[in-house]
């Protein structure tokens, strides 16, 4: 079950908009202000956070930049107010999402479940990025280190991994952070 950050100060928008998600099988935890919403999502890390523009505190877009630089809580806006300004703001902070009040629950579940399909293959993706950028540094090390050529390098890693029963992920993690070449 995902679980989604709502976060809205109105509120008979927030209770209609929450349990009309919980209903539609969602996990959902909530928040009246931008601060507040910071700190659940900082604390309970939700798998999506939908986030109003006009909130007291930190407004949506302010809560949205805190939200890409201290957390990975994917995040889409859901506002009022559909100018053309605001949407472009939203789609450079990353939004997954834009919808414009009022929500009919029925009719946004199919678009938050993309917006979380979308966020798992971010995360797959950066996953992955991040192990090929350290088994590529770790590979470099080794030609370093040991005078071989690419090829020769990454192939002694990979066999270092097996006959140490580890992933070569793993493996390449340690080279990074020591900076040298396993003894072979």
């Amino acid at each position: 079950m995902a679980k989604l950050m709502v976060a809205d100060d109105d509120r008979v928008v927030l209770f209609t908009l929450a349990e009309g998600l919980r209903e539609a099988g969602f996990e959902v935890i909530e928040a009246r202000d931008g601060l507040r919403a910071l700190a659940l999502c900082q604390s309970e890390r939700p798998d999506l956070a939908l986030l109003d523009i006009r909130m007291p505190g930190l407004d949506g877009l302010e809560l949205a930049r805190r939200l890409r630089g201290e957390t990975t809580v994917p995040f889409l806006f859901f506002t009022a107010h559909d100018d053309e300004d605001l949407v472009q703001q939203a789609v450079k902070l990353g939004a997954l999402g834009y919808l414009v009040k009022p929500l009919d629950v029925p009719r946004i579940v199919p678009m938050l479940r993309a917006a979380l399909a979308r966020s798992r293959e971010f995360d797959s993706l950066r996953a992955a990025l991040h192990s090929n950028r350290d088994i590529g540094t770790a590979v470099g090390i080794a030609m370093r280190g040991w005078n071989l050529d690419q090829q020769t390098a990454f192939e002694r890693l990979r066999k270092h991994a097996r006959d140490r029963s580890a992933r070569l992920v793993d493996i390449a993690r340690e080279i990074v952070e020591t900076g040298a070449c396993p003894e072979t």
